[in-house]
């Protein structure tokens, strides 16, 4: 198992409480509530929950990163998918259990798990370059936790499956929109790696 910064200890252990509170919520949700929100809470809750969740634990991962190690980039990459994996380890029977009760299918459930394999990478690969980018402790706070709000909640409005709601939401359902958030983030991690194998490759020739 690949060694990780101890100052992720906290942020997997809070990731972990909070999604089994979540996922303690749906099982225990009333059957006496309001059917629109029992179908909410019984279907894509949990997991939009978990979505919004490691949003918040990729921005640590990225920081906690952020000079841990001589790894190269393509190695820095591969340590950030490998740590957002493990977040989602450490839930992944509350998430199994979930889709049974709830009757998933397999690939849908296949799907979302990818979405926040994704979803989590993004928010590792900003973690990261804001630590690189950003040195005043204040402003970099700012731009992490407020572009994640922002992000998770803004497009809601409109229903952008930019948003991880309307896409884990859709892609619970089976929707287009479901699938156009998860093509869409699997784009923006690969354009953002892209990017960064180049400009530190543009460095490195400078040297």
């Amino acid at each position: 198992m690949a060694r990780f910064s101890q100052d992720l200890l906290n942020p997997y252990h809070a990731f972990a409480i909070l999604s089994g509170t979540a996922f303690a919520v749906t099982l225990l949700w009333p059957e006496s509530a309001p059917e629109a929100l029992s179908a909410l809470m019984r279907g894509p809750f949990f997991p939009q929950a978990v979505a919004f969740l490691v949003g918040f634990l990729g921005l640590q991962i990225g920081e906690a990163e952020h000079g841990y190690g001589p790894y190269s980039p393509d190695g820095r990459v591969g340590r950030l998918v490998g740590l957002v994996a493990t977040g989602l380890g450490l839930i992944l029977p509350f998430l199994l259990i979930h889709r049974v009760e709830a009757g998933l299918s397999g690939a849908r459930f296949a799907q979302i798990v990818g979405f926040l394999v994704g979803y989590g990478l993004f928010w590792a690969l900003v973690g990261y370059a804001t630590a690189t980018t950003v040195h005043w402790d204040g402003l970099r706070f700012a731009i992490k936790y407020g572009g994640l709000l922002a992000v998770a909640f803004l497009p809601i409005l409109v229903g952008l499956p930019v948003s991880p709601f309307p896409a884990i939401g859709g892609l619970w359902a089976g929707t287009t929109t479901g699938w156009w958030g998860l093509l869409l983030y699997g784009m923006m991690d690969a354009g953002a790696v892209g990017l960064w194998l180049l400009w530190t490759q543009k460095r490195s020739s400078r040297r």
